[in-house]
C-alpha cells in the first residue's frame, strides 16, 4: 500500500507540472452515506460528511484531470428495528483522489479514478454506551475505486455524486474468515458534493 501511495504521488507531481500552466482549483462539501460490506448491516445507513479542496488541469477539449485532498467520515449503522440490537462503526479519513473527468451532453462529466486514503481514527459503538478503539483494527491505509458523475450548475458551482469503493479490504472478518471472493470488510460509500470553482482554465 506505501508502495501505491508513492507511486501516485509521483504521478501527481508529473501531472501537475505538466500542465501548471493551465489549470484550476477550488474548493467542496457535502455529505457522505457509507455501509461495510461484508459485516452483517446492509445499506447505506451511517451519515456522514465530506469537505476538501480540489486542483484541476485539462488535457484536451473532452478530458481533465483531478486531484483531491479530502476529509471523509465512513463506517456503518445498524439498521434492525430490534431495539434491543445496536452497532456503529465510525472511521475518519483523510484522502487522495486522483481521476479523470470526460465531459458530454454540455454541462456533463463522468468521473474514474482511484484514491489512496489514510484512516485517521476509527471507533465503535456495539451497546449504546459509548465509542471504543475498532477491535479488530481497520487497516491504515485504504486504496479504493471511484466513480461518479457531476453537473455544472453555474459557471462557478459544480454538483458531484460518486460511488468510492475499497478494491482491497479495510478489515479482515473476525476469525479470519473468507468467503470466495469476500475476503475481508470493504468500504462503499456514496458522497454528494457542492463544488466550487476559485481559479479557471487558462486563468
Amino acid at each position: 500500500m506505501k508502495r501505491s501511495l508513492l507511486i501516485l504521488l509521483v504521478g501527481i507531481m508529473g501531472i501537475h507540472y505538466s500542465f501548471s500552466q493551465t489549470f484550476g482549483g477550488g474548493t467542496f462539501a457535502g455529505l457522505s452515506a457509507s455501509q461495510l460490506d461484508g459485516d452483517q448491516w446492509g445499506g447505506y445507513s451511517k451519515p456522514g460528511l465530506v469537505f476538501g479542496i480540489y486542483t484541476n488541469a485539462q488535457l484536451n477539449q473532452y478530458v481533465d484531470v483531478q486531484l483531491e485532498l479530502r476529509y471523509i467520515q465512513k463506517g456503518s449503522k445498524s439498521d434492525s428495528k430490534d431495539q434491543s440490537v445496536y452497532y456503529v462503526s465510525k472511521l475518519n479519513y483523510v484522502e487522495l483522489p486522483l481521476f479523470l473527468k470526460y465531459h458530454f451532453l454540455g454541462k456533463f462529466s463522468a468521473n474514474v479514478g482511484l484514491t489512496v486514503g489514510y484512516l485517521q481514527k476509527s471507533t465503535e459503538n456495539k451497546d449504546k454506551i459509548g465509542d471504543e478503539p475498532a477491535d479488530p483494527a481497520f487497516d491504515k491505509f485504504e486504496l479504493s475505486g471511484l466513480a461518479g458523475i457531476e453537473y455544472q450548475i453555474t459557471d462557478n458551482f459544480f454538483f458531484n455524486v460518486r460511488l468510492n469503493y475499497s478494491i482491497l479490504p479495510v478489515r479482515d472478518h473476525p476469525g479470519d474468515q473468507t468467503y470466495y471472493l469476500n475476503r475481508g470488510q470493504y468500504n462503499n460509500v456514496l458522497t454528494f458534493a457542492v463544488y466550487y470553482q476559485i481559479a479557471r482554465f487558462g486563468k
